[in-house]
Order: structure tokens, then C-alpha cells, then sequence
């Protein structure tokens, strides 16, 4: 790759000659860093033509740091979503900014460790040594660096971030407080999707015949595109025919006229139905959990059928993602109900409720006093 832009926006050039790399960068447009490139390329043979060349060529020089960040994301482009990539981006900026461009095989776990410490909490710290272990995984793998020195790294702990989950009256008051959004919401609640996969539904997408509705992620293993094609009930039939009856967009379901696209994100929205709800400020993600616990707690839907819904490709994932607890435990529990210390010492009582006798009054107390 001779020409490309850093991660400054600027376009740097480099090129091998003799198996020796050169490079530089500062260039503000493509252009010039080509002409700069060429007229590179000229001095160094002008050069060789006074200097002898040297027997034996030298050793390729080592990528520095920012070369292979921008190897990295520019393969990794092909596979992941733009919201990831600038994520990486910044990331790798700020990693940058701490070592400077440095040899990248230099760069040691006692450095990865000091930068990462800079980070304001537990949680960034965490966040940015995947995000690195990544980025020398992936150059290891292609033996462009020696080994991983994010390995060693250990992660620091975390306080599991509390899930909050509306009440049913909460919920229905966000409903309410949508207006012309409702939807959107409603879409969310019946297919319990993420916000992602609604903004992209196509009317393609759509079977009104077969009464199902196909969603798209790239959510899996790959970053491949994968669909799922899922039942519609009545209620959310009923909806989308009525969005398809006033429809303007033939490709989009969720069209957005001052783009002429589909709409690619609502940040503020939730946050405006909650605060005209008076409720306190809930994500869309909050609807697809308020789906699945309520199908489970209260319609005691089975654990696989709901990790279906939610098209997860783990069964533990819905466990952790429902925080449920195993009936089984439940059951197991509820044999410690009842006066169970008097069966414990009294085993000739079989379970049958007598008034306690002196003697066993007085074992019970030291039974407790230990």
C-alpha cells in the first residue's frame, strides 16, 4: 500500500528500494505525497550513483506503530462495522499519541501496561487493552511483530454495570409518549430486536402472506451479515400493513425524508419519549430486555425458546442477558420451608406437627448457640 491516508487524516507514502523501507508523511493531499514520492525515489538513486553499493542488502527495517495500526484497520474495514472501526480508530490514536511511532516489535507489556494505567477507570482500561490485544494479535498472527505484549496484561476489575428494566407501567407510558413514533417502538417490542435491525428493515423484508418478518445482523462470529426470518403476531401485522398503506419509500420501512435513506440512528429520540413519559431515561436495548424477562417471569415461556427469540447462538447468553435463576433452584429451595429444624431434631415426628417437648426445646437452643 504506497499511498494512504493516517490516522491524522494526512497522506503518507512509503516504498522499499533494496529491500531498506522508506516513508514519510504530512502530505494534504494525495497528489502531492505521489510527487513526493517520485521525486523520493530519484534522489535515492542519485544517490547511489556516487555512493558503491554495498555488497550484502540490509535487513528490511521493522514497521513502526502507526503502519501497522493503519495495516490493521484497513483490513479490518472489510469485516466490521463503521461505529467499531472509529471506535479502534480513537483508540489507537491515543495509544499512539502515549508511545510516539515507534518500531512496533519495540513496543513491551511493561509499556502497554503504563499507557493503560493512564486510562480514568477500571472499565476504559479493560475496554482499550482488548482493543490493543486485538491489534497485536491480529500483526502476530502475520508475523509482523515478534509476539503480543498485551498478553501479559491482566484485566482489572470491574462493578458489573446494573441493568435497569422498566415496570409495565413504565413501559406502557413510553408507548404512549411517542406520538407519531409509537411504531417504531411497537416494531421493537413485538419482534424484540435490536435498534439496528429495525432502522434496516426493507419492505423485501416484510411477508405479509406468510405472516413473517426477516431482521439482519452482523452480530456473529465472521461479522458476516447472517437473517433470521421470524413469525408476526396480529398486533405487529396490523402495524407494519398500516406503515406499508402510508408508505414513501419502496425499499425502506423506516424511511427518512430529509435524507431520501433510512434512517442510521435515533440517539436523541428515546431520550425525548422518556422525559415527556416522566420516566427515568431508558435505551431501546431496555424494550427488548422488558420483552424477554416478561415472556419468562411472567408467561414462563422456557429459557431455549426465548434464546431463539433473541437469536442468540449461546444458551448462557440469554442466561446472563435474562439474569435468570434455574427453576430447578427454586424447587430445591422451597424443601427448607416450614418447620424444618423440628424434623431435623425430632426424626420420629416424620413430618407431622407436634408441640415441642422440653427436651427438644432445649436441644434446639443448643443446636442455635453453636
Amino acid at each position: 500500500m504506497p499511498l494512504w491516508k493516517d490516522l491524522t487524516g494526512l497522506w503518507r507514502y512509503q516504498f522499499q528500494h533494496r529491500g531498506k523501507r522508506y516513508s514519510r508523511t504530512g502530505f494534504k493531499t494525495k497528489a502531492e505525497a505521489r510527487a513526493a514520492q517520485e521525486e523520493h525515489r530519484k534522489e535515492i538513486k542519485m544517490e547511489e550513483g556516487v555512493q558503491p553499493i554495498p555488497p550484502s542488502l540490509p535487513t528490511p527495517s521493522a514497521l513502526d506503530l502507526e503502519t501497522l495500526m493503519v495495516e490493521y484497520l484497513r483490513v479490518a474495514e472489510r469485516v466490521l462495522a463503521p461505529k467499531t472501526i472509529q471506535y479502534r480508530r480513537i483508540v489507537f490514536k491515543r495509544f499512539l499519541k502515549h508511545m510516539g511511532n515507534v518500531p512496533a516489535d519495540s513496543v513491551t507489556t511493561r509499556q502497554v501496561e503504563d499507557y493503560l494505567l493512564t486510562r480514568p477507570t477500571n472499565h476504559n482500561f479493560n475496554k482499550d487493552r482488548t482493543e490493543l490485544m486485538r491489534l497485536f494479535s491480529w500483526s502476530h498472527r502475520r508475523q509482523m511483530v515478534p509476539g503480543n505484549p498485551v498478553f501479559l496484561v491482566d484485566k482489572v476489575p470491574v462493578e458489573a454495570p446494573k441493568k435497569t428494566i422498566p415496570t409495565p407501567k413504565q413501559m406502557a407510558q413510553i408507548l404512549l409518549a411517542a406520538g407519531p413514533d409509537r411504531p417504531l417502538l411497537q416494531v421493537l417490542f413485538h419482534t424484540m430486536a435490536r435498534i439496528d435491525e429495525v432502522l434496516r428493515l426493507k419492505w423485501e423484508d416484510v411477508n405479509f402472506e406468510h405472516r413473517a418478518i426477516r431482521l439482519w445482523t452482523r452480530k456473529r462470529r465472521g461479522g458476516s451479515w447472517e437473517s433470521d426470518w421470524l413469525p408476526m403476531n396480529e398486533d405487529l401485522q396490523k402495524i407494519l400493513w398500516d406503515l406499508y398503506q402510508k408508505r414513501v419509500s419502496e425499499e425502506w420501512v423506516f424511511y427518512n425524508p430529509q435524507t431520501c435513506y433510512r434512517y442510521v440512528h435515533r440517539f436523541k429520540l428515546m431520550r425525548s419519549i422518556c422525559r415527556r413519559a416522566g420516566v427515568p431515561q431508558f435505551g431501546y436495548h431496555t424494550i427488548r430486555h422488558f420483552v424477554a424477562s416478561f415472556l419468562f417471569d411472567k408467561r414462563k415461556v422456557s429459557l431455549p425458546v426465548i434464546s431463539k427469540l433473541l437469536r442468540h447462538k449461546n444458551l448462557q447468553t440469554t442466561e446472563r442477558y435474562l439474569q435468570a435463576i434455574d427453576p430447578r433452584f427454586r424447587e430445591t429451595m422451597r424443601l427448607l420451608e416450614g418447620d424444618v429444624l423440628n424434623q431435623l431434631i425430632d426424626p420420629f415426628s416424620e413430618g407431622t406437627y407436634s408441640e415441642p417437648t422440653q427436651k427438644t426445646t432445649q436441644m434446639k437452643t443448643e443446636l442455635i448457640c453453636r
